[in-house]
């Protein structure tokens, strides 16, 4: 089996063994390069792959581009608004932008129907995507389904500068349906570079560990591929959250995440349900103080509900301390989470009929 399974349960362990094993570089190299985001500062996105050479493209004022992918599975929760955080700080940066529904992808892998996985893209993704700032005008958005039958030819041709072997080595396996799927991603990676959309230049593809696989074959591909000449994608990788009760966050346990239409109150009660790091006394608490490694209540608040450092790094020396406790933690990010819910929920009805009208305007369906 490989160390990583794309299409399977989120278990990445050291991540440092994995940057070392497949050649990922820390972030801090290029740290300096890039906007004053939370999440580089924070060491959310901890590595990267090849990001200076988009990096000097962009300090020589060529064209670069991002590309990312929505799968379709299930509610849209925090976790998942991870990599909108990353389409928004890399617009800013000047990228073009390219996302793409993977459809035909959750047809294969997650036994969905196309009409369902299109459905959620739409009421999950998009409509969340707007009310947090994307504007679909200014990005190439597409579903696999109806990217076009050069893009999906492409994806068959691909499959020549591939090998069983190296398939198997990387997947695990040469399941059609995920052969299928992976070669569509290859061809989505790559779309930014087709020679319809301005030709080759440096593009990104900010990514969990999880997909890593994916990034290397297409990087395989890319300097293999005779008919047309691409770069080789750069990627980045960001650290998953974890669930509210520890372990994997999960589209399939609600418990498990705080989903971005969830009613406040029902919110604010799956923070107070949370995994802390607080210890088993009060006693023990004020002399050790939490752990906060376990504590999923500063992770949420880590990574979305506090955006200044300085605030940050309060709570978190009080609370390691001591001085602060659990109770204290889950007040403070059940107020956060009550405001940005309440301002981000309200957004999303006003951003509703615009993505509805967006949809109309640019897919047919009915083929």
């Amino acid at each position: 089996m490989p160390d990583i399974d794309p299409w399977g349960d989120v278990e990445i362990g050291n991540y440092k063994q994995k940057m070392e094993k497949f050649g990922i570089d820390p972030i801090e190299e290029v740290e300096d390069r890039l906007p004053d985001h939370r999440f580089i500062r924070r060491n959310i996105v901890f590595g990267h792959r090849d990001l200076d050479t988009l990096l000097d493209a962009r300090d020589e004022g060529e064209e670069f581009a991002m590309m990312t992918g929505i799968m379709p599975s299930g509610i849209f929760h925090f976790g998942h608004k991870c990599v909108v955080d990353q389409i928004k700080m890399y617009q800013q940066m000047g990228a073009q932008v390219t996302i793409a529904a993977a459809d035909i992808e959750a047809y294969n892998t997650r036994d969905m129907s196309l009409e369902e996985a299109r459905e959620l893209v739409i009421e999950e993704y998009l409509k969340n995507y707007a009310a947090l700032g994307i504007d679909l005008e200014n990005v190439d958005f597409y579903f696999q389904s109806k990217a076009g039958n050069d893009h999906l030819m492409r994806s068959k041709l691909f499959s020549r500068y591939l090998t069983q072997n190296q398939v198997e080595a990387t997947y695990g396996s040469a399941e059609p349906g995920k052969i299928a799927s992976a070669l569509t991603q290859y061809a989505d990676i790559l779309r930014p570079q087709f020679e319809e959309n301005g030709g080759k230049k440096p593009t990104v593809v900010p990514v969990g560990l999880d997909q890593d696989p994916h990034i290397r074959l297409t990087r395989d591909v890319a300097s293999k591929f005779k008919d047309q000449d691409f770069m080789k994608p750069s990627s980045t990788y960001n650290k998953f959250m974890r669930g509210l009760q520890g372990g994997k966050m999960s589209s399939s346990d609600p418990k498990s995440y705080i989903a971005l239409t969830d009613d406040i109150e029902d919110a604010k009660q799956k923070i107070d349900e949370a995994k802390t790091g607080g210890r088993d006394t009060l006693e023990e608490h004020r002399e050790k103080g939490a752990k906060l490694s376990e504590d999923m209540v500063f992770e949420l608040l880590t990574f979305h509900l506090v955006k200044d450092d300085k605030e940050l790094a309060r709570i978190k020396e009080e609370y390691s301390s001591g001085e602060m406790l659990s109770g204290e933690i889950k007040q403070i990010a059940k107020q956060k989470l009550e405001e940005f819910l309440t301002d981000h929920q309200e957004k999303r009805r006003e951003k509703a009929p615009e993505v509805e009208q967006y949809i109309e305007e640019n897919f047919d369906f009915e083929t």
